[in-house]
C-alpha cells in the first residue's frame, strides 16, 4: 500500500523522533524487514546487541560485531541510534557472578568506557540504567549493588567516553506513585551532584486495553511531571499486544482497537511533550517482550502495514498543525 508520507517523514517535520528496536539479524537476512526499519523510522535501538553478557561472553572476549552491524546500517540510513542498556540487573554473564565487588566495578567501568567510547558521535543516546527501582519504590536487589554508588558512577563513566551523548534512565510503571517518587528523587539527588543524567525513558508493555487506558488517564501528566525536573522524556519501549481472546476475533475489528490505542499512546506523549516513541518490535516477525501471537507490531507477519500505522502518521500529522498554528502569532509579528 502506497502512502503519502511515512512515519519517519511526518515525525522530523515535529522534530520528533519514531523509533524502532532493531534485530541485526533481521536486518542482515531478511530484505521485507530491512526495508521496513530503514523507511519508517528515524531511530534505531539496537535491543540486546550492547548488553554487556553480549559484548563480554568471557573474560577475555569482547564482541561488537552485531553492535557494529546495527550502527553501521542505521549510518547509511541516517538513521539516529538509541544504545541499550549499559546497565541492567538481568543482564550479566555468568563468569561475572562469582567476582569481588572492586573486580565487579572494574568490569562495569571497562565495559561503559570501551562501549560508549566506541561508537562515540555514533550513537547519540543511551538507555544507560534500566530498572532500578521496585514497585515499592525502593532499590531493586541486583548483582551491580556490589559496586558502592554504581548508579551515579555509570552515569559519569557514560558521560567521560562520550561527553555529547544524551544518558537517559529508562524504567516502567513511572506512572505509579512508589516508582515515581523513587525515581523523582534519585534524579534529584544526581542533579544536586552534578552527576549528568539528561532524560528519562517510559517503557509500556501492555495489552491494547491497558495501554488504551494508561495513556488516555495518566501519560500525558506523568510525562509533563518528569520534564519538571529538567528531564527530556523517551516513550522508550513500547508494544500493545493483542491478547487471546481478542485474537480470535476478525482481523478488521482487532486492529481497529489496536490501531485506537495507539492513537492515544503517540496523542498522550506528543501533548505531554515527549521526545521520542519506540516500538519494541515495530513488524510482527519480530515481535518484543510478549509471544509472537499477540501481533504487537505495525506491520503485520508479511510486512504489511495495519491500521495503527495510519493512526500513528494520523496523529503526527495533527501534531504538525498545532505546531503551525503556535507559530503563526510569531509570523504575523515578524512581518512588522
Amino acid at each position: 500500500m502506497l502512502i503519502d508520507q511515512t512515519l519517519r517523514e511526518l515525525a522530523q517535520n515535529c522534530d520528533f523522533q519514531i523509533g524502532s528496536s532493531l534485530s541485526p539479524t533481521g536486518v542482515t537476512q531478511n530484505a521485507d524487514y530491512r526495508e521496513v526499519v530503514s523507511q519508517h523510522f528515524n531511530l534505531l535501538v539496537p535491543a540486546g546487541t550492547m548488553k554487556i553478557h553480549n559484548i563480554r561472553t568471557t573474560p577475555t572476549t569482547w564482541d561488537f560485531s552485531r553492535g557494529d552491524r546495527a550502527v553501521e546500517f542505521a549510518q547509511q540510513n541516517n538513521q539516529s541510534v538509541r544504545g541499550h542498556t549499559l546497565c541492567w540487573h538481568l543482564s550479566a554473564a555468568d563468569w561475572m557472578k562469582n567476582l569481588s565487588s572492586s573486580e565487579l566495578e572494574k568490569v562495569l567501568r571497562d565495559y561503559i568506557f570501551e562501549t560508549v567510547g566506541r561508537y562515540r558521535g555514533k550513537v547519540q543516546s543511551w538507555n544507560v540504567l534500566n530498572e532500578a527501582i521496585n514497585d515499592n519504590g525502593r532499590a531493586r536487589p541486583s548483582l551491580w549493588k556490589q559496586i558502592e554508588n554504581f548508579i551515579p558512577k555509570c552515569y559519569q563513566w557514560a558521560h567521560e567516553a562520550d561527553p555529547e551523548a544524551e544518558l537517559l534512565y529508562c524504567d516502567y510503571r513511572l506512572h505509579t506513585v512508589g516508582r515515581w517518587k523513587a525515581v523523582s528523587k534519585m534524579v534529584r539527588e544526581m542533579q544536586a551532584s552534578d552527576i549528568p543524567i539528561h532524560g528519562i525513558g517510559l517503557q509500556l508493555h501492555h495489552d491494547m486495553f491497558r495501554s488504551l487506558a494508561i495513556s488516555s488517564v495518566r501519560l500525558t501528566g506523568a510525562i509533563l511531571d518528569l520534564r519538571k525536573l529538567g528531564m527530556n522524556v523517551h516513550i522508550a519501549e513500547v508494544t500493545v499486544a493483542i491478547q487471546p481472546p481478542i485474537q480470535t476475533l476478525p482481523d478488521t475489528v482487532k486492529y481497529k482497537m489496536h490501531a485506537a490505542a495507539y492513537r492515544q499512546l503517540i496523542k498522550a506523549s506528543l501533548l505531554g511533550g515527549a521526545k521520542s516513541l519506540s516500538i519494541w518490535g515495530s513488524a510482527d516477525p519480530f515481535a518484543e517482550h510478549v509471544p509472537a501471537e499477540a501481533t504487537p507490531g505495525i506491520f503485520d507477519a508479511t510486512f504489511q502495514l495495519k491500521p495503527a500505522y495510519f493512526a500513528l502518521q494520523e496523529e503526527l500529522r495533527h501534531h504538525q498543525h498545532r505546531l503551525a498554528k503556535q507559530t503563526l502569532p510569531e509570523l504575523a509579528l515578524s512581518s512588522y
